[in-house]
């Protein structure tokens, strides 16, 4: 999709940018769906699937309601399938350690998140049943480690609130001091609560979650099991993407959150 996306970024910046249209374009990351191109300080998130306007319209919903910076859209451009912002500074906490006041200030963030009226962002994200039984499909993994997941799979969770659902490290972004942005809101939708916390405990560890519950608040008694069951398959789906992808540091991470969510 590289050269593609070059082109429909560039596409793209004609029509709504003209001033970066002869900007330099270089890749800056990419997921299994998009690639994030930059031309100057505008990033170009460039998607394989419909729906960067509806993701725009989302984060123009949230970004005032939430005490962390997400995108701020420039523009989104359906036919060529981009998602225009301004840069935010850090990079992705992936691989490395959060500062201290990381933990709360995600409890902030996400009791925030959730608190949003579900009504207003009808039509822009999916309702999601999170099912724990539907996430044991087409998962892999070590076998003994398989075993103790499809031993445990909790109830389903009645309540649903706006999540951004794929709430890992990969996904925050850090200078060093602090969170600085919290990015790729693609998978956002309504759905159980417990998922925005699986991937901090996953990347983060129980500590790190102890913390962001006790300043979030109000969650429900039985949430734990259904946060370490999605953090289990997050764990396992991470592992297996890493390894097959040859992008280590998803597969790493992986192993080292293996320690906490499967203790011997």
């Amino acid at each position: 999709m590289g050269n593609l996306a070059q082109e429909r970024a560039a596409r793209a910046l004609r029509r709504h940018a003209p001033e970066w249209a002869g900007a330099r374009i270089r890749e800056l990351g990419r997921g299994l769906d998009h690639v994030v191109l930059v031309a100057g300080d505008l990033v170009l998130r460039v998607a394989d699937r419909p729906g960067v306007v509806r993701e725009a319209r989302l984060l123009e919903i949230v970004a005032p309601r939430v005490p962390l910076p997400v995108p701020r859209p420039r523009f989104a451009d359906a036919a060529a399938g981009v998602l225009a912002y301004r840069l935010l500074p850090g990079r992705p906490l992936l691989g490395r350690a959060a500062a201290p006041g990381t933990a709360a200030r995600l409890g902030r963030f996400l009791r925030a998140l959730h608190a949003v009226d579900v009504a207003a962002v009808a039509g822009l994200v999916p309702v999601d049943d999170a099912d724990p039984g539907e996430w044991l499909a087409d998962l892999d993994g070590p076998p003994e480690l398989l075993r103790v997941v499809h031993a445990s799979v909790p109830k389903p969770s009645g309540r649903r609130v706006l999540a951004h659902a794929d709430l890992g490290a990969e996904h925050l972004l850090d200078d060093g001091g602090g969170v600085t942005g919290v990015i790729d809101w693609s998978d956002a939708a309504v759905t159980d609560p417990a998922l925005d916390f699986a991937r901090l405990y996953r990347d983060f560890g129980p500590g790190f979650l102890a913390e962001a519950l006790r300043v979030y608040g109000g969650l429900d008694d039985d949430a734990l099991p259904r946060i370490t069951f999605f953090a289990r398959c997050a764990a396992l789906e991470d592992l297996a993407y890493g390894q097959a992808s040859g992008r280590t540091g998803y597969a790493e991470a992986a192993l080292r959150s293996i320690t906490w969510l499967f203790p011997r």
